[in-house]
């Protein structure tokens, strides 16, 4: 029975610490921080997927880090809302869905500024190694979001 409790809190201890590395890691990119701001919880080398046409060239988190502060910075009223967070800890792994919400105001991006706005959901699952993020996919339909901004 002792060795059970015991097991138990030391899964729990790592499913805590995970999700709030993972939750720590999300407030950063979402606020487009880049690297600078999202290193600390992920490996050097972490890598980056996603089936979506505007990140199909990056593979690596520190590419994509860097993205979402680029997208900031002619999206500047962007921002999230979480709509849920999970902690897988027989696979090692974190999954955070939200809505990201922006209007296209500011020079830069695919074209002239559009003034069009979306509302676009997305999931990120953070795959872990020990305490940092390892891999992360990015699911997201992004034509919808394209063509709400009027970039499609």
């Amino acid at each position: 029975m002792k060795q059970a409790v015991e097991l138990t809190m030391a899964v729990e201890g790592r499913m805590t610490n995970i999700t709030s590395i993972a939750a720590a890691f999300f407030e950063a990119c979402e606020a487009g921080k880049g690297w600078e701001g999202c290193r600390a919880y992920c490996l050097p080398n972490a890598t980056f997927a996603a089936q979506s046409e505007p990140l199909a060239e990056i593979r690596t988190l520190q590419a994509y880090t860097e993205w979402m502060k680029g997208l900031l910075s002619f999206m500047p009223d962007g921002r999230y809302e979480v709509k849920s967070f999970a902690t897988d800890a027989e696979r090692n792994s974190v999954c955070a869905y939200g809505v990201f919400s922006a209007t296209h105001t500011g020079e830069g991006g695919p074209c002239p500024p559009t003034g069009k706005s979306t509302n676009t959901d997305y999931v990120y699952v953070m795959e872990f190694d020990g305490d940092k993020i390892r891999h992360m996919t990015k699911i997201w339909n992004s034509g919808w979001a394209l063509r709400e901004l009027g970039w499609a």
